[in-house]
C-alpha cells in the first residue's frame, strides 16, 4: 500500500463508501482530493450515500455531488450501487450525470475487469439486516467520540476478528465470482478495509472507505494497480 502523497494523474480512479448524510462522512476532504487529480475514468464503488434520506445531506455533500457532475462532463463517471444507497440509481444519475450499474465490467489493455460493491458476498448482512444496522450505528458513534487520528476506530478495525473474517470472506467469494465470470481483476468496497489478494490468475482489490482516517483509494494505469492512503 502506497503511503506517499497522492499522484495527480491516473487512468482510472476507484473510491467507495463515502456514506454522505452520516455524521462520519468527509465530503469536503473528498472534494479536495478529487480536485487534485486528473483521470479518464472515476469509479464510485457503492455506499456513496448513508441512506435514502436526502434531508441529512449537508451543504458540503451537495457541493461534492455538484463537483462529480462537473467531472462527468470531462471524464467517464461510473457509479456501482451499494447496499446503503440501493434504490438511488436514477436519482444519482440525474444529479451527477454518471452511469449506474449493479455490476460494472470493462476491458483495458487486453485484461478483463469487474467492479461490484461487495455486500453480495456478505451473507451475515443479508440474513441479519437489523444486527448489521445496529453494529454500523455503534461503530459510527465510536468514530464520532474517537481521537482526531481515529486511533480507537482503527484499532477496532485492525484487531476485530469479526471484521477480519468479513474482509476475508468477501475477498474469497469475490475471487470465486471473478473465476466464474472469467475476470482477471475484481474490485470491491463494503468492508471499509483496504485489501489486496491474488489467487491463481485472479487479482482482488478492496478500496477501503472515506469515513476513516486514513482514507484509501485505488489507481489503475495499464496493469499497474495500487492502493493508496490519503490523510
Amino acid at each position: 500500500m502506497n503511503n506517499k502523497k497522492p499522484q495527480n494523474k491516473t487512468h482510472t480512479l476507484i473510491l467507495s463508501d463515502f456514506h454522505l448524510g452520516s455524521k462520519v462522512s468527509h465530503s469536503k476532504k473528498i472534494a479536495t482530493f478529487l480536485k487534485s487529480f486528473r483521470f479518464k475514468k472515476l469509479i464510485l464503488l457503492g455506499d456513496i450515500f448513508e441512506d435514502l434520506d436526502f434531508n441529512r445531506l449537508k451543504e458540503s455533500d451537495w457541493e461534492l455531488l455538484s463537483l462529480i457532475g462537473k467531472i462527468s462532463k470531462k471524464s467517464k463517471v461510473i457509479w456501482v450501487e451499494g447496499n446503503h444507497d440501493k434504490g438511488l440509481a436514477k436519482i444519482f444519475a440525474g444529479l451527477t450525470g454518471s452511469r449506474v450499474y449493479n455490476v460494472y465490467k470493462w476491458k483495458y489493455h487486453n485484461k478483463k475487469y469487474l467492479a461490484i460493491h461487495g455486500h453480495q458476498f456478505d451473507n451475515f448482512l443479508t440474513e441479519n439486516a437489523l444486527l448489521s444496522f445496529v453494529a454500523n450505528q455503534v461503530y459510527n458513534f465510536i468514530q464520532l467520540i474517537d481521537f482526531k487520528d481515529r486511533r480507537i476506530s482503527r484499532a477496532i478495525k485492525t484487531k476485530s476478528k469479526g471484521w477480519l473474517r468479513l474482509s476475508e470472506k468477501v475477498a474469497k467469494r469475490a475471487i470465486l465470482f471473478a473465476k466464474l465470470q472469467g475476470i482477471d481483476y475484481i474490485f470491491c468496497g463494503h468492508t471499509h478495509k483496504a485489501n489486496q489478494k491474488k489467487s491463481g490468475k485472479i487479482n482482488y482489490y478492496n478500496c477501503g472507505c472515506w469515513t476513516d482516517i486514513p482514507s484509501t483509494y485505488i489507481t489503475l494505469d495499464k496493469e499497474k494497480i495500487q492502493i493508496h492512503k490519503f490523510f
